[in-house]
């Protein structure tokens, strides 16, 4: 009977442990969930001046900070290369040198194109013969006395001949050598080396004398009347960038120096490692300013007006280099819940809720630093 009695008394025990244990969880709870909450009295609400009010829509426009450099497209800069190989027999311009498209920049020295010129004034004279020989047959048939069959094969040595001639010229074209030259005898051992572009000589890489084959660069020119900037925004900011807005942009080394542009493309992907996205800056023109490829520019991004949830700056706290809000809970009880900021203008600033609170709750609108500073007081984490 007593064993019985111990075993009765050992479980009450038991089970008043456990509410005791359930009893100091739920209080622990409480206190976590408790700790970010403010109370006032009425008469702390009014000495302190604390406003309630609403998120308000308002149309605000803002701006976007980021840092790039300038860049030319690939059709603005040229590596000049030789189409033949050969001996650098002139160099022709300076770096620094301002050229434009199908200007000699190098004389290539060539023996084997003496060939090819032989075999286009080879081809012009039997192109010459081919066509008297046509005509030839066309007047004995006008006359009655042609044979059909001879007319034919004269068409067709005409045609023969016309295609040959054709792409030697051609090919001497492409090489630079005039073909009106050649055709009256006369030769060149100098293959030209041109520009592809307007622009501006960069780099000479080869000196008079030296070898070339058609693989080698012998200089580069760069069109820097295109730069234009490639800025990277971050992946939180792209919503926001459209074609044409307006963007201001400061050297680096020249804090004096300032350009205007246009946002001309976003780029369709976002860098894995930065996770920001190239922005494509058309750049207006600037007289008086000398712009090279890489350098470096901060830009100011001007973003069109958009309607947003904005609250006064007032109603914005910052802690540990996060933004809250205090939310209304009722009974002059208020909630501190972290807030992502955006545009910012005219003392109004753009909040999202990332925890999903309702955008339509009261908040404090006015003085709530006075709560932040009361939930330090109480011990808050910094």
């Amino acid at each position: 009977m007593k064993k019985i009695q111990y075993t009765v008394i050992a479980l009450a025990l038991l089970l008043f442990s456990c509410k005791g244990e359930v009893k100091q969880t739920e209080e622990e709870t409480h206190d976590t969930t408790e700790e970010n909450v403010v109370e006032l009295t009425e008469q702390q609400m009014h000495t302190i001046g604390i406003k309630v009010g609403s998120i308000e829509k308002r149309q605000l426009a803002g701006t976007i900070s980021a840092t790039g450099t300038l860049k030319l497209s690939p059709q603005d800069r040229a590596e000049v290369t030789s189409l033949v190989a050969g001996v650098t027999k002139r160099i022709l311009v300076k770096e620094g040198q301002v050229v434009h498209a199908g200007q000699t920049l190098a004389l290539v020295e060539n023996t084997e194109i003496m060939a090819l010129q032989k075999d286009y004034l080879i081809a012009t004279r039997q192109l010459s013969l081919a066509k008297q020989t046509w005509q030839r047959q066309q007047n004995l048939r006008a006359e009655g006395a042609g044979i059909e069959k001879n007319l034919e094969q004269a068409k067709a040595e005409l045609d023969m001949a016309s295609v040959t001639e054709r792409g030697l010229r051609l090919q001497m074209e492409q090489l630079g050598i005039s073909s009106q030259q050649v055709a009256q005898g006369h030769f060149t051992n100098t293959v030209p080396v041109n520009s592809p572009i307007n622009g501006v000589v960069g780099e000479i890489l080869i000196s008079t004398g030296s070898y070339l084959d058609s693989e080698i660069v012998i200089m580069r020119v760069y069109n820097n009347r295109a730069l234009h900037a490639d800025i990277n925004v971050f992946e939180r900011d792209i919503s926001r960038i459209n074609l044409g807005q307006k963007v201001t942009l400061q050297l680096s080394d020249e804090a004096a120096t300032h350009l205007t542009g246009k946002v001309s493309f976003i780029t369709a992907a976002i860098d894995n490692d930065s996770k920001s996205a190239s922005v494509h800056i058309s750049l207006d023109p600037a007289e008086g300013v000398t712009l090279l490829p890489n350098m470096f520019v901060s830009a100011v991004i001007h973003c069109n007006e958009q309607t947003c949830n904005a609250v006064p700056d007032e109603a914005i706290v910052m802690n540990a280099n996060r933004n809250y809000v205090f939310v209304s809970l009722g009974d002059n009880r208020f909630r501190k819940e972290e807030v992502v900021t955006g545009l910012s203008q005219q003392g109004y600033t753009e909040i999202t809720f990332p925890n999903g609170t309702d955008p339509s709750a009261k908040i404090v609108v006015d003085k709530a630093f006075y709560l932040q500073s009361m939930l330090s007081d109480h011990g808050e984490e910094e």
